[in-house]
């Protein structure tokens, strides 16, 4: 069998011939994700600064078998490139990374692509947030071949399998954590003025602004970078089915507001991002949005609730269940690429250094 055809698609208007074979293996893939669908994929690359590239690995006149996302970067932004990194598409906006198969075809893709990535020009291909063991069989032909191979720690990505109803749900958690619901969105129902609101499309634009607003705040980020990293990524988003805000508020006061995905094809809901004010910590607003979010996905039939990366104490406490996804770098062998790493880390960490040193007070 003739090796596999490999094509980078790099522009819009080649993208964009694809949606119906993306949408084709998407649905087809059992180890695909909904930060792999054709609504968020496409959002996500038309709202990142970052230069991308698809590789579509094919036969000869054949529709393609895989599909690979992914991100490029240099180092410095401007002038000479002393560094050239590569990573998965998605992150770190995606919870998951990873690619698109077609089912027992991986003998012929995965050779395929990895020829052709060790073809690009990188020195560092980063691969974070996945949870596919393509990408791990991809690794371990580069690891194979030589180039060296750095492995992090995996993180954990709680999720909830969703029951019938809401009270059946509660009842499945502990004594405390039942406690805890119970009393706590009782309390939050009954403050004046109380409402719970899922922004219907011609909504989404305020919506998604009260979301990064309360989000910036309670985390002290720049809402400005907030608007260009989520703001259009969201708008996107709803504008074709996937994304949904909903916003807890006492009165004219936003409390809480949380932003989930939406994914048909596995019936499953995405808690994505969250803020609340601070002023009303007592009432666990975070916490009880999130509750909220979880009893909504049951009422409207979903079977999964995900409650995006993190090992926090109350997602635990929420969960049925945990995921994990793992983390690895791949580096080509040689003393300019090692000395050049040396050298950026070294850089980053006195840009650190001097940051902390300017925002400390005298």
């Amino acid at each position: 069998m003739a090796p596999m055809i490999v094509d980078r698609i790099t522009t819009f208007e080649q993208l964009d011939t694809l949606r119906a074979r993306w949408n084709d293996l998407y649905v087809q893939d059992s180890q695909a994700n909904f930060f792999l669908s054709w609504e968020w994929m496409r959002a996500c690359l038309a709202t990142q600064r970052k230069p991308w590239m698809v590789l579509g690995a094919r036969e000869p006149n054949g529709p393609y078998a895989a599909l690979l996302p992914l991100r490029i970067e240099r180092f410095p932004s401007i002038g000479p490139a002393v560094n050239r990194e590569l990573a998965l598409a998605g992150n770190p906006r995606a919870d998951y990374t990873g690619m698109l198969g077609l089912a027992g075809a991986q003998a012929q893709f995965l050779p395929a692509l990895a020829r052709e990535i060790g073809d690009l020009r990188w020195d560092n291909f980063t691969l974070k947030d996945y949870a596919d063991d393509r990408i791990a069989a991809l690794i371990a032909l580069f690891e194979r071949d030589g180039f060296r191979v750095a492995v992090a720690e995996r993180t954990p990505s709680p999720y909830v399998e969703l029951p019938a109803t809401w009270e059946e749900y509660v009842s499945s958690r502990s004594y405390a954590t039942r406690r805890t619901i119970r009393n706590k969105l009782r309390r939050i129902e009954s403050l004046p003025g109380y409402r719970l609101h899922y922004a219907a499309p011609d909504e989404a634009g305020a919506a998604i602004e009260a979301l990064l607003r309360i989000n910036s705040r309670r985390w002290k980020k720049s809402l400005s970078k907030r608007r260009a990293t989520f703001g259009e990524l969201f708008a996107r988003c709803y504008a074709s089915g996937c994304c949904i805000v909903s916003t807890m508020s006492s009165g004219e006061s936003v409390i809480a507001a949380q932003s989930s995905f939406l994914d048909a094809r596995t019936r499953t809901v995405i808690g994505y991002m969250m803020g609340y004010d601070a002023a009303y910590a007592k009432f666990s607003p975070g916490a009880m949005i999130v509750c909220a979010a979880i009893r909504y996905a049951i009422e409207q039939g979903f079977a999964h609730f995900e409650l995006s990366r993190g090992g926090e104490s109350f997602k635990s406490s929420l969960a049925t269940g945990v995921a994990y996804t793992a983390h690895a770098t791949l580096t080509r062998p040689g003393v300019r690429v090692a000395a050049v790493n040396v050298g950026r880390r070294g850089f980053f960490a006195a840009k650190g250094l001097a940051r902390q040193l300017l925002v400390r007070p005298a």
